[in-house]
């Protein structure tokens, strides 16, 4: 049960280094070969191997919204994972995402990420959010 409880606190962590735009707590919190599994985007990326390529697709989201702020609405635990639900709130007030200028548009989306933990570690992530509602959002269609 403890170790639960750990990658529960772990990934809490996790996503306050995204809060807080410190995607140097990475290197702490995640595994030298992280793998990031997501749907099909803008750029139809579905796959993000490394930790520092992965802190470059989350600095260029943080970029885009420098508000940007995740809320984590449940965590549940079992064996080497933990799901997480979550809301994201932010404002596109800084670099183009998806290839679109930035116009100041508020953005409220969901998702719900399952990520797998080894030797104290996240090492795994399977990603889904709202991504057709962050585009028309942003006004990307």
């Amino acid at each position: 049960m403890a170790d639960l409880e750990k990658n529960k606190e772990l990934l809490r962590r996790f996503f306050k280094a995204i809060n807080d735009k410190n995607l140097d707590l990475f290197d702490e919190l995640c595994g030298e070969d992280y793998i990031w599994h997501g749907e099909s985007g803008p750029t139809e990326l579905n796959e993000v191997r490394g930790r520092d390529n992965f802190k470059k697709a989350v600095a260029e989201f943080t970029d885009a919204m420098p508000d940007l702020d995740i809320t984590l609405h449940d965590l549940i635990a079992e064996g080497d994972k933990v799901v997480v639900r979550f809301e994201e709130n932010g404002t596109h007030t800084g670099a183009p995402f998806a290839g679109i200028p930035a116009a100041g548009n508020k953005v409220n989306w969901t998702g719900i990420g399952i990520y797998r933990f080894a030797n104290g570690r996240i090492v795994e992530e399977w990603f889904s959010e709202d991504s057709l509602g962050i585009l028309k959002q942003i006004g990307a269609l």
